[in-house]
């Protein structure tokens, strides 16, 4: 997002999709007002977690998805999250299978159908004020009867009952029982309602009644109630009063809780449920065709959500290109309070099973959703990318890397954005920081992890300037001495290059143990460059110096103990070595010979001595205990022959 379009937002007008779009940004990729707002709320989360302050995160994001003008679909699934989040927060998700977390949450999704149900009635009666006749400041009470009667529906007791009870009141429902005169066992258990494990013998006995012939009366509602206070005849539908998806989704929920309060097996079948039954109703018996996932994803999304398949919802809203953007954001949302089971392999299909947990539940890949949902803007937003990577801050891969870092370094495989995101070294060793710096996290250990797949893919020069950014010199010099040997002999820019930028490296590279053996490389290329510009005498020089090579017949031994010493990549370069110094005294032998005026005539002591200090490196090049390649014995052998007569 560009900066300079901001003035724009308050003129636009969403696209047929429901999207604010910006112009395209440099790399012609469509930004959407919608995609802006959203990051920057993960973007200010981030701050307060930083320093240590909570951050009202579904809050935010309600208060953000309301300015796009987003479907009551949409909202339901955002507001049902919100009742979860603002109840409970585990610092291990698995502790949401626990027994009492799980009826906590079901009671939870139990009352926010019935707050739903409420502004459902609300909504009705105001359409209809006329017909209600409400008058007053009215109660519950009062809107289960106008409701009722705007309903063209006789205004029964069981039908106020019911109602009470549908919109979460259940001392309405007794108040109501009471001015009708009713007596018994139902009134012991709406008295109790908060409290679902108490009184079982009142339910015995409403069970008794219901299977005694309130299951065959004329009058559905009080059918119903029976069912619902009893938790009998679960598998009734009730079809002629609960019209919608919440009216079913909410009478199952009231029997699972009704069942598992009573704390023992009913004798029959029948009026047994548990919450998996009831999940694997909605997963498998109805299942997304049932819900249309397909035309509407949210309401099936709902479904699960309510029936606590958090991570089913979110794959559900996931598949689709126009839910997507809310189900990486609802995930999130749930992640942060440890509501949301995530895979332990980001490998893995976005879900998978494991056997740790209930049945049907399945874990949601967050890393694979939320790298999928950043790919559309990582290259031309990275900072924004970053943001979103943080919070899978502490999720590791099969490797235990962290999934921030890894994500990190494929970000910037893709965009080359390192010196924004990581920071870098201005030319006096200074580090100017990157967006990473913000971060309580590992920064050397992520810029590490970074240099790691860069050296992986084989791109030396990114991983040493990434290595050299963490203060990791070990890792510099150990790139820079196989580059540096690979590269000896390669008389181009390449060897340029690499001589380059260890010549700058070494200027900071102190104290550390492969110094030595990179100053040694360092010194060689001074001989090869020597060699190159025909500075014989200079050239050879340095290799004495160096004490590599042996030019006298008592330091051949000392010169194979120092070889043996080598390391691979310093070893890599002898054969060139001995190749380069054989040719020196070659050009120097024949130039002493020239000059010689008693060639013929006595032995002249220049190139006496050159062809001495050739027979040692002959000597020492067969003794060497190292396979050299094929041909160096044979460019000796040429290079010798001219100083042997």
């Amino acid at each position: 997002y560009k900066g300079k379009h901001e003035e724009e937002i308050n003129q636009l007008a969403p696209d047929e999709k429901g999207q604010y779009l910006l112009s395209c940004d440099d790399n012609g990729e469509v930004m959407c007002f919608d995609v802006k707002k959203r990051g920057e709320v993960i973007s200010r989360r981030n701050e307060a977690v930083i320093a240590g302050r909570r951050y009202p995160l579904i809050d935010e994001f309600i208060h953000t998805i309301q300015q796009f003008g987003e479907s009551k679909a949409v909202l339901d699934c955002w507001e049902l999250v919100e009742v979860l989040v603002n109840s409970v927060s585990f610092d291990d998700p698995a502790l949401r299978f626990k027994p009492t977390n799980t009826t906590d949450l079901l009671r939870k999704s139990v009352e926010y159908l019935e707050r739903g149900f409420v502004q459902f009635v609300q909504t009705t009666i105001c359409g209809q004020l006329e017909v209600a006749e409400l008058g007053g400041v009215p109660g519950v009470m009062e809107l289960a009867s106008s409701y009722l009667s705007v309903r063209s529906q006789e205004v029964s007791v069981w039908g106020l009952v019911f109602v009470c009870l549908r919109c979460g009141s259940p001392a309405a429902a007794l108040k109501v029982l009471q001015d009708d005169g009713y007596e018994g066992e139902i009134e012991t258990i709406l008295e109790n309602w908060a409290n679902l494990s108490q009184p079982t013998a009142a339910r015995d006995k409403v069970r008794q009644l219901y299977y005694g012939g309130v299951n065959g009366c004329g009058d559905p509602y009080k059918r119903l109630v029976f069912s619902i206070l009893g938790g009998c005849d679960i598998e009734r539908r009730h079809g002629d009063i609960l019209t919608t998806v919440q009216d079913y989704i909410w009478l199952k929920l009231v029997h699972v809780l009704t069942c598992h309060g009573a704390g023992r097996d009913f004798r029959s079948t029948k009026d047994k449920v548990s919450l998996s039954e009831v999940q694997e109703h909605v997963l498998k018996e109805y299942g997304e065709n049932h819900f249309s996932s397909l035309n509407s994803p949210y309401l099936y999304a709902l479904v699960l959500l309510l029936t606590g398949l958090y991570e089913s919802a979110i794959e559900v809203l996931y598949r689709g290109e126009e839910s997507r953007a809310n189900a990486i954001h609802l995930a999130l949302t749930l992640h942060s309070h440890g509501l949301l089971n995530i895979s332990l392999s980001p490998h893995l299909p976005i879900l998978s099973e494991s056997d740790e947990d209930p049945t049907p539940h399945r874990r949601l890949n967050l890393c694979r959703i939320v790298i999928g949902y950043t790919r559309k803007f990582a290259c031309s937003s990275p900072v924004s990318a970053l943001n979103y990577y943080y919070l899978l801050h502490g999720i590791q891969n099969e490797e235990g890397e962290d999934m921030f870092a890894v994500c990190i370094a494929d970000l910037i495989q893709e965009s080359k954005e390192y010196r924004t995101l990581l920071g870098y070294l201005d030319s006096a060793g200074r580090k100017t920081k990157g967006a990473i710096d913000r971060f309580n996290v590992n920064h050397s250990l992520i810029i590490c992890t970074v240099a790691e797949a860069a050296e992986k893919r084989g791109c030396w020069e990114e991983a040493v300037t990434l290595y050299e950014l963490a203060s990791n010199y070990e890792k510099v010099l150990e790139i820079l001495i196989e580059e540096l040997s690979r590269r000896f002999m390669s008389n181009d820019k390449g060897h340029e290059h690499v001589h380059q930028i260890a010549c700058d490296v070494e200027k900071r590279a102190h104290h550390v143990a492969l110094r030595k053996q990179f100053l040694l490389l360092l010194d060689l290329y001074q001989f090869h460059n020597l060699y190159h510009a025909g500075k014989l005498e200079e050239a050879l020089d340095v290799i004495t110096k160096l004490q590599l090579v042996p030019l006298t017949q008592d330091a051949i031994s000392h010169r194979i103990q120092g070889f043996k010493s080598f390391s691979d990549e310093l070893r890599r370069c002898v054969p060139d070595i001995l190749i380069m110094v054989m040719s020196i005294l070659n050009k120097m032998y024949r130039g002493a010979s020239q000059n010689s005026t008693s060639f013929y005539g006595g032995q002249n002591k220049q190139a006496q001595q050159i062809r001495d200090q050739a027979k040692v490196v002959m000597r020492f090049a067969g003794m060497l205990p190292y396979s050299m390649p094929g041909d160096t014995h044979a460019q000796l052998s040429l290079l010798d022959a001219p100083m042997r007569y």
